[in-house]
């Protein structure tokens, strides 16, 4: 890696199965490079299942299209059974399982709660991920750091699990802390742990959650690491469609609206302060730009044209039967509620359709995009 080249940050934010749109993205980017070109980027931050993508082409960040080839042959025959237990024998035992251990003596250790039992994901990300290749590629030059944000249920405080070259320094800032890690298959269980859908993973004494839920600022690992670039691909649900909010809203509006907040609404914050400092930056004489020690971090947002919403709906019939059971017995309508529904459809047909939208909204980006990359 070249010393006076700019380091460029992926920055991938969480969504369940609507990271497939991330996948599409990538996929369209690395056609752009040879097949044995390294990845232009350097440095790799995730939160939730953008957790889970990034760690995966951090392995192969000395060959880019191998990592998102193989990524997206991950995706693409991804099913809701790889991802939690979905058949009724498998739901209704880990329910009445959790139910149980609510009964016993206080003296017992309960398990956290979830609704889906993920154990099937810790199966499939200790298969498909190679951790020690994190740190050959550090060693060699190719990786200057990743980082993978995780909620601390005890601190109540965002913490970034980053590992990466010598020089990168831990962080305490107001809510959030960076702390240098081996990046392991809990950690990406652990960030990508949706609040009451999927249980919290214990790291040492602590049980952590989704990256989202206290990260109020999902620039900083990037900034904190040394980017000069950043590109975030985010999966914000665009509302396209006007709906009658005269009803009171319901379970599921109220879960959708909590989810869609978690997810997007503190990076959009994040951004218009990151403007707005590189404003006040590039106000200021370069010297004393170079005396402060700040400089101008650009940026690129990428989100989907279209809401993720019909979608979900078309291919809901594609979700287990057990699990569309489980969500009516909750008050929610896996079709009409597609906005929760878009988060859990971990099935074929329906992640193929993300991957295509992703790569067809970067392709109309090319231009732009190539130029940010440089």
């Amino acid at each position: 890696m070249a010393k006076d080249k700019p380091k460029i940050s992926l920055l991938l934010s969480g969504g369940g199965a609507r990271a497939a749109y991330q996948v599409g993205v990538l996929k369209a980017i690395s056609e752009w490079y040879p097949r044995v070109h390294h990845s232009p980027f350097t440095i790799y931050c995730g939160t939730s299942a953008g957790a889970i993508n990034v760690t995966a082409i951090a392995c192969y960040a000395s060959c880019f299209r191998l990592g998102v080839k193989k990524l997206e042959w991950i995706w693409s025959r991804l099913h809701s059974r790889r991802v939690f237990s979905a058949s009724a024998l498998g739901m209704t035992g880990y329910l009445a399982a959790q139910w149980f251990a609510r009964l016993q003596a206080d003296h017992h250790e309960r398990p956290p709660f979830g609704l889906l039992n993920n154990r099937p994901l810790r199966q499939l990300l200790n298969q498909v991920n190679n951790y020690k290749r994190l740190e050959k590629q550090i060693l060699a030059g190719n990786l200057h750091g990743i980082s993978v944000t995780v909620s601390s249920y005890k601190s109540g405080q965002s913490v970034s699990f980053f590992q990466g070259q010598d020089e990168l320094s831990e962080w305490d800032r107001a809510k959030s802390k960076g702390r240098r890690s081996l990046i392991t298959t809990e950690h990406l269980l652990a960030s990508s742990a949706i609040p009451l859908v999927f249980p919290a993973a214990r790291l040492g004494q602590a049980y952590y959650g989704d990256g989202s839920i206290h990260q109020l600022a999902p620039l900083r690992p990037s900034l904190k690491m040394g980017a000069d670039k950043i590109l975030i691909i985010d999966l914000i649900n665009q509302k396209l469609d006007e709906r009658d909010y005269t009803k009171a809203p319901g379970l599921a509006t109220l879960g959708g609206h909590l989810m869609d907040t978690i997810f997007s609404d503190t990076l959009t914050a994040d951004l218009e302060h990151l403007s707005r400092t590189n404003a006040l930056i590039e106000a200021l004489p370069t010297e004393q730009q170079q005396k402060l020690g700040m400089k101008v971090v650009d940026h690129v947002h990428l989100f989907p044209s279209q809401s993720f919403e019909p979608l979900a709906q078309k291919y809901y019939c594609h979700m287990p039967p057990m699990t569309r059971t489980l969500m009516r017995l909750i008050g929610i309508s896996p079709k009409d509620d597609a906005a929760i529904t878009s988060y859990i459809l971990f099935e074929p047909a329906y992640i193929n359709a993300l991957i295509e939208l992703g790569y067809q909204d970067t392709l109309e980006k090319e231009a732009m995009l190539r130029n940010f990359l440089k």
